[in-house]
């Protein structure tokens, strides 16, 4: 049977290597709230604020603890409160960098950023978060000059040798890139970035190694999905081995039964590789279910098995649907001229 070669979505990419740096898109991870229950630790911190109104460091941890779950613009208010409170609370500083990081102020955000360096400017936390924001915007000497300050005073920070890895795959420099990914685990071999960004590296090159990078960031963050799926897919179109894909794209639907890139791909091996349709088509529904309607290749898959399967009515209508919605969609426009805009039978 002959097959097209399908779309195939990678949930990771060589740009996503910086996901680390790109703190505006996620939540601050270093901060662990007393209690484990929101709403009880919440409340203890208001009652604190009560009794002592004028402690900044008390609107400090209530924002912390909002930015933590996702309360942003609350957290933007605690924390702008504390350093109106005490313009000295350093920790303050940092934090509200990464609230107005994640509501995308880069302005307000470097400006915090910068009085907390001028607090305390030898703090390798907050110079390493600066080199992230000029990572960011391709500020690549500010980048350089705030890692070497960092490197000057703790030649041992695996990750200040981590962002130094980063900085020199963004130059084009891979060589060097693996060097300091490879230093990173040298300095701490449970580095989860450093890992996938070998993996990724490795992978590209088809280097079998890729696996076993891939395998060390899953043993860190086994619950973790994106590092097994970039496993399941180096499996399948790097080294062929459809039966391990396939079986790492169910350990991920056990984990995850709505994970669209699994149900695609294990449809994607049924149809281009096992030739089936049949067996194909149950899973580009489910994937479809999960992705609908943003994203019309489940949906133009569903069309193509019924066309293989000699549903041509069923076919027609779903490739119209598709130019409907998204009229450069070629796969659905050729689909169209293989069977015919219309049906006359």
């Amino acid at each position: 049977m002959k097959t097209i070669r399908l779309l195939v979505t990678l949930c990771l990419s060589f740009v996503l290597l910086f996901a680390a740096c790109k703190e505006k898109k996620g939540k601050r991870q270093d901060f662990e709230p007393k209690y484990t229950d929101f709403e009880m630790a919440l409340n203890d911190v208001h009652e604190k604020i009560k009794k002592d109104p004028e402690n900044s460091d008390l609107y400090r941890q209530k924002g912390e603890l909002l930015l933590k779950n996702g309360f942003i613009s609350e957290a933007l208010l605690s924390l702008v409160s504390a350093v109106d409170l005490d313009t000295t609370n350093v920790q303050g500083w940092s934090s509200l960098y990464d609230a107005y990081m994640i509501l995308e102020n880069y302005f307000e955000a470097e400006n915090a950023l910068n009085r907390a360096i001028n607090l305390d400017a030898e703090n390798e936390e907050f110079l390493l978060k600066r080199s992230k924001h000029y990572l960011i915007f391709q500020n690549y000497d500010d980048v350089k000059n705030n890692l070497d300050r960092v490197i000057a005073k703790n030649p041992y920070n695996a990750q200040a040798a981590y962002l130094y890895g980063i900085l020199h795959l963004e130059t084009g420099d891979t060589a060097k890139a693996v060097h300091y990914f490879n230093r990173t685990l040298e300095l701490n071999h449970e580095h989860y970035d450093a890992n996938m960004s070998l993996a990724l590296l490795y992978a590209t090159r088809n280097n079998p190694i890729a696996a076993d990078y891939y395998h060390n960031a899953i043993a860190l963050r086994p619950d973790f999905l994106p590092a097994l799926y970039n496993l399941g897919y180096y499996y399948q179109e790097h080294l062929g081995e459809i039966e391990e894909a396939l079986a790492v794209y169910d350990e991920i639907l056990s984990k995850d039964p709505q994970h669209f890139n699994a149900l695609f791909n294990k449809g994607y091996i049924y149809l281009v590789y096992e030739e089936d349709p049949h067996a194909a088509i149950e899973y580009f529904r489910l994937a479809a279910e999960v992705a609908y309607p943003k994203n019309p290749d489940a949906r133009f898959n569903i069309g193509y098995c019924l066309e293989l399967m000699g549903n041509r009515k069923e076919a027609r209508e779903i490739y119209n649907d598709i130019v409907a919605e998204y009229p450069d969609y070629m796969l659905a426009v050729d689909g169209l001229r293989r069977l015919g805009r219309h049906s006359w039978h």
